[in-house]
């Protein structure tokens, strides 16, 4: 080392650099000029040049298996084959009586503070049942309301003319129904 290289510190990112061909023209004969002085920087900038050498020979050497020319199709098409979600009937069972439990332990580890988030979950299931409820009750209504329409005109029709209007209906329903699933298609 000489005089100067004791209070320098040495540039272990530019002698990475240097190897790489990174540095400019006066970055680089200052950084040689240093190395032939600094033997800890010649002995790093020989550790990289020899780890870039046998990486270099790692990576030429084809001496490794043979594999089979559709080996990747066959590796990713056993993996997307294989990946499912639940594989046995059990996991599921598993998956919610594991969510109950730490459900559970987090309740009682909030203690007397889950008393408001159990309140919310009341609150919002109560909400959640009024909205079924209802949704069960605009069904009913409907269905009810269709029927009786169906049987005040049915009671001023004759059997042939009863018999074309359902029709009619029983092809715009499949016509209405076929139209929606191409249009999904199409757009997906």
């Amino acid at each position: 080392m000489n005089e100067n290289s004791a209070t320098e510190v040495c540039p272990r990112d530019d002698i990475a650099a240097f190897v790489d061909g990174e540095l400019s023209e006066t970055q680089r004969t200052r950084l040689e000029q240093h190395v032939s002085d600094c033997e800890i920087c010649s002995r790093s900038l020989m550790e990289q040049r020899q780890f870039l050498a046998a990486l270099s020979a790692s990576l030429d050497c084809r001496s490794g298996l043979p594999l089979p020319k559709d080996f990747t199709k066959k590796v990713v098409a056993s993996a997307e084959s294989s990946v499912r979600g639940i594989r046995q009937p059990g996991e599921l069972f598993t998956a919610i009586f594991i969510c109950a439990a730490l459900l559970i332990f987090a309740l009682f580890a909030l203690g007397s503070e889950s008393f408001g988030f159990t309140s919310a979950v009341y609150s919002l299931g109560e909400k959640l049942f009024a909205f079924g409820s209802l949704l069960i009750k605009l069904i009913n209504s409907l269905a009810f309301a269709a029927v009786v329409v169906v049987r005040s005109l049915a009671s001023t029709l004759d059997a042939g003319s009863l018999l074309a209007v359902a029709a009619v209906i029983f092809v715009s329903a499949i016509l209405y129904f076929s139209t929606r699933r191409v249009l999904k298609r199409r757009s997906a």
